[in-house]
């Protein structure tokens, strides 16, 4: 199968080398920064090296994703309308697309183009990162990959699924793209971390590892607090288990996206200092975009969500922002009608409905 890699970031990285390595036609496109010599990429796994070249690397988007079986964007939900509006006008009828994970991207890009199959996963299908230009770890890989998709049900659900499941074998079919954004662990682990941890970032910058001195059995109550409300909220829905808890990432289970000994591999692999800002992707992605849609849902729904809304409220104090205006809730999803919004991921958005 034809699969296009979009973007340039640590997952982009790892898609196009997995994908290769499972026997796909892969093309790789980035907006504009250089590639790799030939797109050549080295790469370690928790169990072997190697190096793959991709079909093709391009900077022309249409090249990229003509006659392409799928293409999987492994872009932070900040770039998604950016690349939305450039990639809707050269889809084709019929085609997929896959955000992983999504951030309810699927509901952004059906409205622009609901002649097109969009998916996205509950978490990064890798937990990898580039080491040098070229070359790249991926010490873990998901075992259990949830993935929806708008419309969730009909023709073009169908073959949108199969082609995503012949690319990724680990893929766990669920009932809609609403359902694939409510699994999304991002928007669970990251925001205690950077809330609970506000004078270490700035203060002692790189000298403070967020993974490794930010957390602590405080900073994971409440992060099992806020999943308590992202499973409360789906439950509320309607939406059919299982609910993705985290939990079972913390005591490795094999009911995980996770393989159980994901943590072991993290710190074997040196991989996982960080360190974070105010302008890092946790805030821009997992803030912004994720829980503030957490909670905005939560609100539609008439359901709790007092540590989701503290955290925004703290984190929109520090970041000069009102993460609780309900304008940003209808920016995201244009619309303030659940009913609507839940008929529309499972079936699809009717063709000719403005997207704003």
């Amino acid at each position: 199968m034809i699969v296009t890699v979009l973007g340039g970031g640590n997952g982009a990285h790892a898609a196009v080398v997995d994908l290769t390595l499972g026997g796909h036609e892969v093309r790789w496109w980035r907006r504009g920064a250089a590639f790799p010599s030939g797109g050549r990429l080295r790469y370690r796994t928790h169990d072997r090296t190697g190096t793959v070249t991709p079909a093709l690397v391009t900077h022309d988007l249409a090249r990229a994703v003509g006659g392409a079986g799928l293409v999987v964007a492994p872009v932070p939900a900040s770039a998604q309308p950016e690349l939305l509006a450039a990639l809707a006008p050269v889809l084709e009828p019929g085609q997929a697309v896959a955000f992983t994970p999504g951030t309810f991207g699927t509901w952004q890009g059906a409205r622009l183009r609901p002649d097109v199959a969009f998916l996205e996963t509950g978490t990064l299908p890798y937990l990898t990162r580039v080491t040098a230009p070229g070359e790249l770890a991926i010490p873990v890989t998901a075992t259990r990959l949830p993935v929806g998709a708008i419309p969730g049900t009909g023709a073009l659900a169908d073959e949108g699924h199969a082609r995503f499941a012949a690319a990724y074998p680990a893929a766990v079919r669920i009932s809609d793209g609403l359902d694939a954004a409510l699994t999304n662990w991002g928007p669970v682990i990251h925001p205690p971390l950077i809330a609970h941890n506000l004078g270490a970032i700035q203060n002692l910058a790189d000298r403070f590892d967020i993974h490794a001195d930010g957390t602590s059995p405080a900073v994971l109550a409440t992060t099992r607090a806020l999943d308590a409300e992202r499973v409360a909220l789906r439950e509320a829905l309607g939406l059919p288990g299982p609910h993705w808890p985290l939990e079972d990432y913390y005591l490795e289970r094999d009911t995980s996206m996770y393989p159980p000994d994901a943590k072991e591999r993290l710190l074997a692999s040196g991989l996982w200092r960080e360190t974070v800002g105010l302008d890092h992707r946790y805030v821009h992605e997992d803030v912004r975009r994720g829980l503030v849609l957490n909670v905005a849902l939560a609100r539609l729904a008439g359901v709790a969500a007092p540590v989701g809304a503290a955290i925004l409220t703290l984190l929109g104090a520090a970041l000069g922002e009102d993460l609780l205006d309900p304008g940003r809730a209808a920016a995201l999803l244009g619309t303030d009608d659940l009913d609507h919004l839940r008929e529309a991921a499972r079936t699809g958005v009717p063709h000719g409905v403005n997207p704003n």
